[in-house]
């Protein structure tokens, strides 16, 4: 009960309060604070660090900063405080953080951990608060606003550009309207923005389909660009008039843009009746809706909106991938190429795309990826958004599949389409049949999964041991295998043999964009993802204290943190410019060239590293657990690592600072491991593949 009212009756009442008076909050103050007294306090570990925040600064009448937090749960995601940072650590606010009650606020307004502090600006969705609305009485409105500035992020001397945009929130058929924005400046905790808009004259709904507009205010801020819906907070909608609009169909139906409040406390507007012709005509769509005529017409239309819903399905796009795209000719010379399921450019299809650009190879390159919008991707390829029809489409006729991972399960490749399987990194843990979970698949989930890796026509090999356990995983024949090693790690060989017959370490143009001191040795911090029983991932989290690692080691080293591409890490401001995120750096091969030693724990990572012969250290803190009870390993790696093995965070500090006296001592160990598991990464692997099947200069 007492978690229910925390996480739902709170947020309920709290959601109403920017627009009643003082005496209506005192009251609800006493109220509640009266009820807050009596809850469980076992009942705040089990909701979020918002909920705590908010009953916290309620029981302090604390309205300034309980107002935006309680904007902040009604809106997911959203942060609407400045926020404030003391001795390293980030706060909700700073009022009470310094009072007599210090350590009690700074326990629950701390927020040092929540995507707010280090996450990249554009990410974050900042709360924009509208400060006036006045209307002409007809089509013209002026408004005021303030966007947060969180920890004063967007700095004074950042050029400011922003628009308005009003858009339907139903997009069909209709397009959005925008006006410039006269006025926008920084104002200290925020960004004050002011502009004119002829919403009469300019925005041109269609009348019918598309009754609720909503309105975002898009900001430039250096290369900063961030969309903010824009909320009403104190302004008071009642006394604003209706706004004169006219549909492009018809103004029989609607004739007026009425400004409300959204139930989420943004600014939207709603088309509306007011003159005599459109409210009788209002009035009679209204009455025939409720007939037995109108009732056909429901359920036809509510039957021809699920067959539209159904053709998009994923079980009809298969369907018509198979019965029609199949049928269609292949394109020769066309390549589809996908890495990570489409959410990278990156790894082994990165490097043979790059080659056979390279070797001027006559092909067509499509590139899949996931999401909204790609990034990173090249200009020249043509894009296509995983599962979409293009997709399909792309795959269907595709003379080339090339992929690290897999392409979807449910799409059987056809006999005059050739599979290159990359794969992505050698295996510690057991693979494919060998894995506890597909062994304990019913018959029909294992003959899918078989057929699914049946479509392999070739699959690139690193050594030896890829063959004992990834080919036999996955149930491989010998023809398929392909001992090329990884195209991936060319560039890492290359790195290598440079080094080695210069004597000099050229670390690249990625030191200067991270801003990395050239005195301090680089470390690389690359984690494996942790999954639960039932395969699902786990969130990222430090296995040791960063800060520590900075304040003891930050003088000699720099890390950088790269987490798996599942998961995802936000860094304390007080580590900045010794602990850097480069997780959104897709493509790891430059960041291991880059690194002066590699700290892992079970990822596949270790075995790319060693072809530069580096240090490396293995941060097992969970090995048990990980060999064991997940899904068992092939190897002991506390027999085989190439370097220290550590199962604290005191053991990791010390290793590291042994860094140089571990390199030495583990030289011949890491030769052992490279003649073991990369015995086939000799620095021409993509030029291999490409000569094989593309230019047929290869055998």
């Amino acid at each position: 009960k007492d978690i229910k009212f925390l996480k739902h009756d709170l947020v309920l009442h709290l959601r109403d309060l920017p627009l009643l008076g003082d005496t209506y909050r005192q009251e609800f103050a006493r109220l509640a604070n009266g009820y807050l007294a009596g809850i469980d306090p076992a009942a705040y570990d089990s909701v979020s660090n918002l909920h705590v925040i908010c009953a916290y600064l309620l029981g302090k009448e604390d309205w300034d900063n309980l107002l935006p937090a309680a904007d902040a749960m009604t809106n997911q995601g959203r942060l609407t405080s400045p926020l404030a940072e003391r001795d390293g650590r980030v706060y909700w606010c700073d009022r009470h953080i310094d009072g007599p009650d210090a350590d009690t606020a700074r326990r629950i307004l701390d927020v040092t951990n929540q995507p707010y502090a280090g996450a990249p600006l554009a990410s974050l969705t900042l709360g924009n608060r509208l400060t006036s609305y006045e209307d002409d009485g007809r089509g013209t409105v002026t408004l005021s606003g303030a966007v947060v500035n969180p920890l004063g992020r967007i700095r004074p001397d950042v050029e400011l550009k922003a628009s308005l945009e009003f858009r339907a929130r139903r997009q069909i058929g209709v397009r959005s309207f925008s006006f410039p924005v006269t006025t926008v400046r920084h104002a200290g905790d925020t960004i004050e923005w002011n502009t004119t808009a002829d919403i009469g004259s300019t925005v041109r709904p269609l009348g019918i389909i598309d009754a609720v507009w909503d309105v975002r205010l898009k900001l430039t801020a250096g290369g900063d660009r961030l969309t903010t819906r824009v909320s009403v907070g104190g302004v008071d909608l009642d006394k604003a008039a209706r706004l004169r609009v006219r549909p492009r169909l018809t103004r029989l139906v609607s004739d007026r843009f009425e400004p409300e409040m959204t139930k989420k406390g943004n600014l939207s507007y709603v088309l509306t009746a007011e003159g005599a012709a459109a409210v009788r005509t209002q009035a009679l769509i209204d009455g025939a809706m409720q007939g037995r005529a109108a009732g056909v017409v429901k359920r036809s239309l509510r039957k021809a909106l699920r067959a539209r819903r159904n053709l998009g399905s994923g079980e009809q796009k298969v369907k018509v991938y198979h019965e029609v795209f199949s049928k269609l000719p292949v394109k020769k010379g066309t390549v589809v190429f996908e890495s990570h399921m489409g959410k990278q450019y990156s790894d082994s299809p990165k490097a043979i795309y790059e080659e056979l650009v390279r070797s001027g190879a006559r092909f067509e390159a499509i590139w899949s990826y996931a999401g909204a919008k790609p990034t990173g991707f090249p200009p020249e390829a043509t894009l296509v958004r995983r599962w979409s029809w293009a997709y399909l489409r792309a795959l269907a006729q595709a003379e080339y599949w090339i992929d690290n991972q897999g392409f979807p399960l449910a799409l059987t490749k056809r006999p005059a389409t050739t599979y290159i399987q990359t794969w992505h990194g050698s295996a510690l843990k057991r693979m494919g049949f060998h894995e506890p979970r597909t062994k304990a698949q019913d018959r029909a989930g294992q003959d899918r999964f078989q057929a699914a890796v049946d479509r392999f026509d070739h699959f690139l090999l690193r050594s030896e041991h890829d063959a004992r356990t990834l080919a036999k995983g996955f149930r491989l024949r010998d023809e398929v295998l392909l001992r090329t090693g990884y195209p991936r790690n060319d560039a890492l060989v290359a790195a290598h043999r440079s080094e080695a017959d210069s004597g000099e370490r050229v670390r690249g143009p990625l030191a200067g964009e991270f801003g990395i001191d050239p005195e301090k040795k680089v470390l690389l911090y690359a984690p494996t993802f942790r999954a639960r029983a039932d395969g699902t991932v786990e969130g990222f989290t430090f296995p040791f204290d960063v800060e520590e690692f900075a304040d003891r080691l930050g003088d000699r080293f720099t890390l950088l943190v790269r987490t798996h591409y599942l998961n995802s890490v936000t860094l304390p401001p007080s580590v900045a410019g010794r602990v850097v995120d480069v997780s959104r750096h897709h493509d790891i091969t430059p960041l291991l060239a880059l690194a002066d030693g590699l700290i892992t724990d079970y990822s596949s990572v270790m075995f790319d590293y060693a072809v530069l012969d580096r240090p490396m250290l293995f941060f097992a803190y969970d090995y048990e657990k990980y060999a064991n009870d997940i899904r068992g390993t092939y190897f002991d790696l506390k027999e085989k690592a190439p370097g220290p093995v550590v199962a604290t965070a005191d053991e990791l500090l010390q290793a590291l600072a042994a860094f140089d006296e571990a390199d030495a001592k583990y030289a011949e160990a890491r030769r052992r491991f490279l003649a073991e598991f990369g015995e086939y990464d000799r620095g021409d692997a993509a030029r291999r593949i490409v000569e094989k099947f593309f230019t047929r200069s290869g055998k």
